[in-house]
């Protein structure tokens, strides 16, 4: 017998009609399951089968027929498609050194052609936010898109998941661990290199002498610091040492600014002359 098709959005109401001629005393059967078993199934008057609130799971065949008819060709069957968001998607990574490539493929897109993409990763196993991968909105034509600015030798986690006009599909989430920096590898095994063979009293010796120099340096410089504390007293003393023969040597230096009295004069002065360094005489005034 034909099979009529129907399609239904998810979350709806559908009633599917038996085309058969006597409708009243009838059976509906669902992928080999009676429907009266599905609460959310009921026969109505007409022999019609109401579903409520459709779901994934009531997509199929429906086949009435009579209720005690023992013949198999007399039946009617009925295919119900449940159009949904998208599915869940089959992915794939192929990670490198700082990028990774994430790749998807779409077995149904649920009924509805797919509007877009939209693509997010972080860190594994972390409870940080998701972030965006550029675009935010992937061409429904696209298959891969490329993750830039990765960290080597880091498992990341990507998500994907399709939209069509019924709203988000599911998310499809796989891991991939970024490659190790072949520099940072061949560094290592330059730096590991013969390490089996290494003396252990070489390394010793090794930090022996960066000790006895560190201490060399640290009394070095004390004794510095205690040399620029002794130079003021020493400068002071050597001058002290340069001004005695400067007094021997200019005897009026000292006398230079003390007058002596005496007797006054007939002209009523008391002082006496003064002689200064440079042995210029100044006689007393007239008064």
């Amino acid at each position: 017998a034909e099979i009529r098709n129907i399609s239904v959005d998810l979350g709806r109401n559908l009633s599917l009609p038996c085309s058969l001629p006597d409708a009243k005393n009838i059976m509906w059967v669902h992928e080999g399951k009676e429907a009266r078993q599905v609460s959310r199934l009921l026969i109505q008057d007409d022999g019609s089968l109401f579903l409520m609130e459709v779901d994934r799971n009531d997509s199929g065949i429906y086949t009435c027929l009579p209720a005690n008819s023992d013949s198999p060709d007399v039946k009617a069957s009925v295919g119900l498609r449940v159009r949904t968001p998208p599915p869940l998607l089959s992915l794939s990574v192929h990670p490198s050194t700082i990028l990774a490539l994430v790749l998807w493929t779409v077995e149904d897109t649920g009924g509805y052609p797919i509007i877009c993409f939209t693509a997010q990763y972080r860190l594994a196993n972390s409870s940080e936010e998701w972030k965006p991968i550029s675009p935010n909105r992937i061409s429904p034509n696209s298959r891969q898109i490329e993750v830039y600015k990765l960290e080597p030798n880091t498992t990341y986690a990507f998500r994907v998941w399709g939209i069509n006009q019924l709203g988000k599909g599911d998310v499809a989430e796989i891991e991939g661990r970024t490659l190790m920096n072949n520099q940072d590898l061949e560094l290592a095994r330059h730096f590991l290199e013969g390490a089996d063979k290494f003396d252990t009293r070489m390394w010793l010796v090794a930090v022996g002498v960066v000790m006895g120099t560190l201490v060399v340096l640290g009394l070095g410089t004390c004794f510095l610091l205690y040399q620029e504390c002794r130079a003021p007293s020493e400068i002071d003393d050597q001058e002290i040492i340069e001004l005695v023969p400067n007094i021997i040597l200019n005897p009026g230096f000292e006398g230079s600014l003390r007058t002596e009295h005496s007797h006054a004069d007939e002209n009523s002065n008391s002082e006496t002359m003064i002689r200064f360094n440079n042995n210029t005489v100044i006689q007393p005034r007239n008064v």
